[in-house]
């Protein structure tokens, strides 16, 4: 059975402004002129177009369609789906959220790794989820999500909902196919099995899974496509949840130039898989340099990697000098994870100062 929010469960919420594609669908016919809309009337000399074009200008002065299905039909055929199971929205945070509001009651259990993405905790806080946090394991000395520990976990408490970053945030761990579907199949079927997949053009040990019963695949393309700044991921799942999703979804959230972009960069394949080539380039190169000067780094299947320090205080040092220098590494906020660096693959990693900083005494 496919649960839900507990005042969803029995209800239908319906859209009340459905978007001029699904009109032009339901009349069989293009719509020519948008006088429904209560859009502004286009001007001579608007700042947008003397800036950035006529062309930006227009995406700006009308509304975008509500369901983004350029980019559903885009990102089916790209991993293999039918259209009715992605949904898009501004982001894989905002899918996040989406997806506990529609699963989440307030004083549900929502269960997830101590110190994994802490956008997660986040929202689940915000929607009055009860958390319970799962230790990373060791693995031959790297931390992994303890996928038996967090079925263990969500079956002891009923949760609602089991949130796992694959590959992971901060770590850059990852487990393959396999092993997310033993996790699939030793939770409940009620529960809700949150798959967030942001780092996962970047792991070349990645299979294509498809659609999994009760689970809900986070894809963006703020990363391998170059779209951080225009928030656009979008969500593969069971039609039924993203049927529930886009009636509690907002519905005009990915703006009309950022479906524009995202459509050109998902017909253009060449240009992600450059980006992921040169990323994972820089990554070994920025591994190996600091492996070189003594640091303790952690495998990555994502576009970072991660030093462990001996401790907080090391990890926090590095960063203000660092940061003195006008130079910002993420240092997790979570207690249990303050003794790391997460260092995005980028030319200016590579630095030799930017290295040596890091790994000074």
């Amino acid at each position: 059975m496919t649960r839900y929010a507990r005042h969803l469960q029995q209800r239908t919420i319906v859209n009340p402004f459905q978007g001029l594609p699904r009109l032009e669908a339901a009349i069989g016919r293009r719509i020519v002129s948008r006088i429904g809309s209560n859009e502004s009337m286009p001007i001579a000399g608007h700042p947008l177009a003397t800036q950035w074009g006529e062309a930006l200008y227009e995406l700006a002065r009308l509304y975008p369609d509500p369901y983004a299905g350029a980019i559903r039909e885009r990102a089916a055929t790209l991993n293999g789906v039918d259209a009715a199971n992605v949904v898009v929205d501004a982001g894989a945070d905002s899918l996040i959220a989406l997806f506990l509001r529609a699963r989440v009651s307030p004083g549900d259990v929502v269960v997830c790794t101590a110190g994994t993405y802490p956008t997660f905790r986040y929202f689940a806080e915000g929607v009055g989820a009860e958390i319970v946090e799962v230790p990373y394991a060791e693995h031959d000395g790297v931390p992994v999500n303890d996928l038996p520990a967090l079925a263990a976990a969500a079956n002891a408490h009923q949760a609602a909902l089991v949130y796992l970053a694959n590959p992971d945030n901060p770590t850059g761990s990852f487990h393959a196919r396999d092993a997310i579907a033993s996790l699939r199949a030793a939770l409940a079927d009620d529960t809700l099995l949150l798959l967030d997949e942001a780092y996962i053009d970047f792991c070349a040990a990645a299979e294509r899974q498809g659609v999994l019963a009760n689970t809900v695949r986070l894809r963006t393309l703020s990363k391998a496509h170059g779209l951080a700044g225009l928030r656009v991921g979008y969500a593969i799942a069971p039609e039924e949840w993203i049927a529930k999703a886009d009636q509690i979804r907002t519905q005009f959230a990915v703006s009309s130039f950022a479906q524009a972009a995202a459509a050109a960069v998902l017909d253009a394949p060449h240009c992600a898989d450059t980006i992921i080539r040169d990323t994972c380039l820089l990554r070994e190169r920025l591994d190996g340099a600091l492996r070189d000067g003594g640091l303790t780094v952690l495998p990555s299947h994502t576009n970072f990697v991660c030093i462990v320090y001996p401790d907080a205080d090391s990890a926090l040092q590095r960063q203000k000098a660092l940061l003195q220098q006008g130079i910002a590494v993420h240092r997790p906020p979570h207690p249990a994870m303050q003794h790391i660096l997460r260092v995005t693959a980028h030319p200016d990693a590579c630095r030799d100062t930017v290295i040596a900083m890091l790994a000074r005494a």
